[in-house]
This record gives C-alpha cells, structure tokens and sequence, in this order.
C-alpha cells in the first residue's frame, strides 16, 4: 500500500469559512456534551464538510479511506506534546492524519517530524524515552533500541511550513512528530485508516494492548466486526457508556480536557 512520499503533505484552500465554522461547532458540541475531545465526526459523515474533507485526501493519497477518529487539541507555551508515533499504528497497517487549524488565522509550523525513524523495518521502533538529552528509541515487538541525542534530534526535525485556515496538513502519523509550541492554537485532527478492505487494513505485526486501553478497543471492536461499517458501529456503542468514552479519549491528554473545555468555547 503506498504511504505518504513525504512526512506531510500540504492542500492549500482546501476549505471555506462555513467548513472551518463547522468543525468549530462541531468540537464544541462534543466537549460540551460528553467532556471529550474526540469522536466528534462520527456522527456528522454526512455532512457537506467531512464529505469533502474525505475526497480531497482520497484524491491526495489514492486510497480508500476508513475512519477512526478525530481529535481537537489547543496547544501554548504550558503544554506540548512529547515526540510520539500514533497508537492506531499498534492496530493498523497505513494511516493519515489530515491537521486542521481553527484558530487564529495562519501558523508558522505548527508540526515537527523525526524523518529518518520509522522509515524501513530496520529502524521502526514504537516510542521514545527521553532522560535529559538520551532519547531512546525501542521496539516493543523485537526488544530492539536505538539511543540518539535530543539535541541532535531537535537540531535536525523537519518542520511544516506556515499553514492558514482552510489548508489540510496531511501527515504520516508512522513517523515520529509533535505539535510545536511557537504560538497559541487550536487544531482539529481527523484519522484515517486504509487498506483494500477491512482485513487489509490490519497490521500484521500487532503490538500487545495491555497498555493502552484505546487500543485493546480498537482490537476488541475490529475482531467483533465483519465490516468496516460494523467497526464504527461498535465504537458508537462503546462512546455510549463512561466506560468506553474513557477508554476512547486515554489517547489525547485527558488531564488537558478541562481546559480544552475553557479554550474552545472561545472558537
């Protein structure tokens, strides 16, 4: 299955106002609603705004495109992200990430991207530990580590270029990146996953999920499914209980949720 060329991809304008309007509401109603971040288009695919969002990407990457979730972030000077690969990755084979801003008009690279790690099965390692400045880098699966200096790691990442309202930063979530902190934002991030169908869209070499309960999840729900349809049903039911919603939403900081719930009322 073919992967992004590059970390990230840009499709400038891709966008109006009444669809950037839209994702604002939408991630508000969720937040407002189930004190979430997350999941808010599952139930809006329909929608003018997700449809065009799903077929600009599939003509980007040439690809049929499954959904999984999606996620609002705001990010400051207070909080950053640490360099980490996507969990989805310890299920799914191919993956895209299409980053969305909400506010304020333009950011100077809000994503940065490890782009020699991740690249071939020889260097494919599934987190990082930081100490200081050793980052080491490790393989669940194999045990295999890679050490490497923060500082050169830092020195050397690959940044996105400025991106304004109405633009979608498609990315390859296999590769390591984090959300950079230069100025004030908020973000909206759709996922996806692809394959030839739904078996296809598995990952052969699955990662134990005994850590991470969005993972066990996904596991659990995609077993119990013969269709991708069926998928997205399953999480549905599991978003109805605390529970699920829980285990859903462990991925994207849930210490950060109050002020999620703060920030994007000013959307």
């Amino acid at each position: 299955m073919p992967e992004l060329a590059e970390p990230f991809v840009v499709l400038r304008g891709a966008l109006d106002a009444d669809d950037i309007a839209f994702l604002r509401t939408a991630c508000k109603d969720r937040l407002n609603r189930d004190g979430i971040p997350c999941f808010a288009m599952i139930d809006n695919q329909e929608t003018p705004t997700y449809q065009k969002i799903v077929r600009v990407l599939t003509e980007a990457i040439g690809e049929q495109l499954n959904y999984l979730n999606d996620f609002y972030i705001y990010t400051d000077e207070t909080f950053k992200t640490n360099w980490h690969m996507d969990t989805e990755l310890f299920t799914f084979e191919s993956a895209i990430n299409a980053w969305i801003l909400l506010s304020p008009d333009e950011v100077n690279g809000p994503l940065g991207f490890i782009s020699d790690i991740n690249t071939d099965a020889d260097r494919y390692f599934h987190s990082v530990q930081i100490e200081g400045d050793a980052a080491t880098f490790r393989n669940y699966r194999t045990g295999k580590t890679e050490a490497r200096s923060l500082a050169e790691i830092e020195a050397n990442a690959k940044h996105t270029p400025k991106i304004k309202l109405g633009d979608i930063l498609v990315i390859n979530p296999k590769l390591y990146h984090r959300t950079m902190i230069d100025a004030p934002k908020h973000a909206f991030a759709l996922k996806f996953v692809y394959g030839s169908a739904r078996k296809g869209c598995l990952s052969p070499k699955q990662v134990p999920a005994m850590l991470w309960p969005e993972v066990k999840t996904f596991n659990d729900v995609i077993n119990a499914s013969p269709t991708w349809e069926h998928f997205v049903d399953g999480l549905r039911q599991q978003l109805t209980t605390e529970d699920g919603r829980i285990k859903l939403s462990s991925g994207f900081y849930p210490e950060k949720f109050p002020l999620y719930r703060e920030k994007v009322q000013a959307l």
